[in-house]
């Protein structure tokens, strides 16, 4: 019995002391307003993406054209939020392929202005070779803007 009396104890001891984490508020398009303008975020296209949860090996992950110097690219959604750490730095978008010898990543945006039907961004680029070594000397920050219809959701940096 002293015993069943420590196991619970200590397994209701351990699931009080673990701590989940996160620097990511979670916005829906809809609830969007220039409260928001200045802001650091990711943008959630198509489908809500969860991790990048998969389903029968296959990865669910939303993939979004950008022109970037008149060429338009596939970037793929990186997303690592598993509902208990959820860090704002792990996510990103990232080409499909590589351009010019280089993957590009979006590191992140900074939302610039909100109007009915369009969000403009900053977008912060890396450009990264076959080995993940950044190159630094290619322009780093764009403006662009996105229709809010192929928006899920805003991950905002708390």
């Amino acid at each position: 019995m002293k015993r069943i009396i420590l196991l619970i104890i200590l397994t209701f001891t351990i699931k009080a002391i673990a701590q989940d984490g996160s620097d990511i508020k979670y916005v829906s398009v809809s609830d969007l307003d220039n409260s928001y303008v200045g802001k650091m975020a990711h943008l959630d296209f198509y489908n809500r993406s969860f991790g990048g949860l998969k389903f029968d090996n296959k990865k669910l992950t939303d993939i979004v054209t950008i022109e970037l110097e008149n060429k338009k690219i596939e970037f793929s959604e990186h997303r690592v939020d598993n509902g208990h750490n959820n860090w704002f730095s792990e996510q990103y978008l990232e080409s499909t392929e590589f351009i010019d010898g280089s993957k590009i990543r979006i590191s992140m945006c900074k939302i610039k202005e909100i109007k009915s039907d369009f969000i403009k961004v900053i977008l912060f680029l890396e450009y990264r070779d076959k080995n993940g070594k950044l190159n630094s000397e290619k322009p780093n920050k764009i403006e662009y803007e996105f229709p809010k219809k192929i928006l899920t959701e805003i991950l905002v940096r708390n």
